[in-house]
């Protein structure tokens, strides 16, 4: 269990943490994790933990209310409580219940953060960055050579490394979702990244997505 001061997003660099040297990508991103949440004016005590069953009803109830508008993929009690093992949550020293993340794993090759939220009335308190850091630490804990995720607010995870990505690149998730998503030919997500892309197949588009649109335009004649 990690307790820690916490404030998002980072303002100012933080090089005074010590992280142990590993071969991956993730120790920088950790601290860039800690930077953001060791740094500002605010300060309220956090901690993270691998979820309980007990916790599956609250980590339902707050999915489901981001699933309404497409924010996050609906995922059923029932789905909740058979992968609650790839949940962590957040809460306050005092046991409150902020928010929660899972990590996917499909392989050493990559791992995935998935229904990452917290409760929108602590905006700010450092909570989605702490659950970035808590499932990077896990990653890197298991040798995971790279993390993605699908969002929309990619500003937010570029404060930890992540970049943008290609889709198909992700062979792995496409095969386990997007393929299966009604909006896979017009999706506002973007995949990002962090650490070494998986090797790829070169999966042809064609395959699960319809092609782009042509710029150019042919005139019909009656």
């Amino acid at each position: 269990m990690a307790l820690s001061p916490v404030l998002e997003p980072p303002t100012s660099p933080f090089s005074s943490v010590s992280i142990p040297p590993a071969t991956s990508a993730f120790p920088k991103a950790m601290q860039a994790c800690d930077a953001a949440l060791r740094t500002g004016p605010k300060l309220i005590f956090l901690r993270t933990r691998k979820a309980q069953l007990q916790d599956a009803h609250a980590i339902h109830q707050l999915i489901d209310s981001f699933s309404h508008d497409g924010t996050l993929l609906r995922r059923s009690y029932a789905e909740i409580c058979a992968n609650i093992r790839t949940f962590t949550v957040v809460e306050t020293h005092t046991h409150q219940f902020l928010g929660c993340a899972a990590l996917h794993i499909y392989g050493q090759h990559l791992a995935e953060i998935r229904s990452i939220v917290v409760h929108p009335d602590i905006k700010g308190s450092g909570a989605g960055g702490q659950l970035v850091r808590e499932l990077l630490r896990q990653a890197n804990a298991r040798d995971i050579k790279c993390v993605c995720l699908f969002t929309r607010v990619p500003g937010f995870f570029e404060h930890f490394l992540f970049r943008t990505a290609d889709r198909l690149v992700l062979e792995d998730k496409v095969l386990k979702d997007c393929i299966h998503c009604s909006r896979r030919n017009a999706c506002d997500e973007t995949a990002m990244t962090l650490g070494e892309l998986p090797t790829s197949q070169n999966m042809p588009q064609s395959d699960f997505f319809l092609p782009q649109p042509s710029a150019a335009l042919i005139q019909l004649q009656l």
